[in-house]
């Protein structure tokens, strides 16, 4: 499968994607990098501006002679389809080339319905969403809620995504959509999306966070020195079935007993949820419950919010035993940064108070004396900024290799 751009020449690429990651934006920035000369650097820029893939933007602060002229990439030149997939929804999104959303639709669709149905679904929705947009579709990225294979872009055992095991995403995406398909976990996608939406550089120093996903499931994304690191499979993170202590009796829908997502997770919050519900222990989950006949993780929010006793303590619950898991990652890792993602976390500060001290508490001291822990603004917004990056920069190192 090409891109539009697989005919163009590998060192006008190169250039084009120094001055995309923002590595090299002057000509001498980009013969330093490259070790080209400036001759070179020149014709290359002006391949790039024909091509359409650069502009001029400016000129830098001078150092004491004439001030540089500066070049940026031309986002507009292309578009990204892109698919997050999530246990009750579906969101579909055509962007630009930097991951900033021209179309968003969300799809209510349960991930129980499979690969081909629920494949077959986006890329049709995509194909009508993308008509309406003038440029041509570079890439596609997929954002998924499992463990996946990097080698082939396939889940691998995913715990919450029956029959999706193995099943080739990318080869079904990009027969349908007729363009390059890049996969990958969710909470992955999600730091990566974060990580570009940063002010300016200084402000991603040092480049070591930790992203934690707290939604139905849980995993964790990690970005040390600033690169996103995957492991040696791709399954670094996904903490969300790892065994916490005092809940033995549990049981996960892994089929094991004792994870932390049977405990802290979503859907375990939702469990208990209802009981409180129906046992009467909750008033205002009752009142909900009887509303629509079914539960949220917001409802639980706004119960905490609101003062109410069973749903503190279902919310106490969840933030303790992630508490406990992020200090000892905090103590290991050592991060500058910890962004929670998910309902949870994200409307409620009491989750982040709990999670706070408790970190405090049993993390390594010197781990945590500078560590800042804050809410992730969107996570939503960073899954569709991620899946759009991710597919970008598979297409450049695919045509540069």
């Amino acid at each position: 499968m090409s891109s539009p751009i697989a005919a163009i020449d590998t060192d006008v690429l190169t250039t084009v994607n120094l001055i995309r990651t923002g590595h090299a934006i002057t000509r001498q920035q980009l013969a330093r990098s490259t070790g080209m000369g400036r001759n070179t650097i020149s014709a290359l820029i002006n391949t790039a501006i024909a091509a359409g893939l650069i502009a001029p933007n400016g000129s830098a602060p001078s150092t004491g002679g004439r001030a540089p002229a500066t070049w940026r990439f031309r986002q507009e030149s292309g578009l990204v389809l892109t698919v997050g997939v999530h246990t009750s929804t579906l969101r579909l999104a055509v962007t630009d080339l930097a991951g900033h959303p021209l179309e968003r639709r969300t799809l209510n669709w349960p991930i129980t319905r499979g690969p081909e149905a629920t494949l077959a679904r986006a890329a049709a929705e995509l194909q009508e969403m993308a008509r309406g947009h003038e440029p041509p579709a570079w890439a596609a990225g997929v954002s998924l809620p499992g463990p996946i294979d990097q080698d082939t872009g396939r889940p691998s055992s995913p715990p919450i995504m029956p029959g999706w095991d193995n099943y080739d995403v990318v080869g079904a995406l990009e027969a349908a959509l007729n363009v390059p398909v890049s996969t990958g976990n969710d909470v992955n996608i999600m730091l990566l999306g974060y990580a570009s939406a940063l002010p300016d550089q200084a402000s991603r120093e040092p480049g070591n966070i930790l992203y934690l996903q707290v939604g139905t499931g849980i995993g964790v994304g990690i970005m040390s020195n600033g690169h996103l690191h995957l492991g040696a499979a791709g399954a670094a993170g996904d903490i969300g079935h790892v065994q916490v202590s005092g809940v033995d009796s549990v049981i996960c829908r892994c089929g094991r007993t004792g994870c932390l997502e049977a405990v802290a997770g979503g859907w375990a919050l939702l469990r208990d949820a209802r009981r409180a519900a129906v046992e009467g222990l909750s008033p205002h989950l009752r009142e909900c419950l009887d509303q629509r006949g079914e539960l949220t993780i917001e409802d639980i929010v706004v119960g905490v919010n609101a003062g109410d006793t069973e749903c503190v303590t279902l919310m106490v619950r969840s933030a303790t035993a992630v508490g406990d898991a992020l200090a000892m990652l905090v103590s290991f890792f050592n991060p500058g940064r910890v962004v929670l993602a998910g309902p949870m976390p994200q409307g409620c500060p009491m989750f982040l108070d709990v999670i706070r001290r408790i970190v405090d508490e049993r993390a390594l001291s010197l781990a945590t004396t500078d560590l800042e822990i804050l809410p992730a603004a969107s996570g939503l917004d960073d899954e569709l900024r991620g899946c759009a990056l991710l597919a970008v920069d598979s297409v450049f190192t695919a045509a540069t290799a």
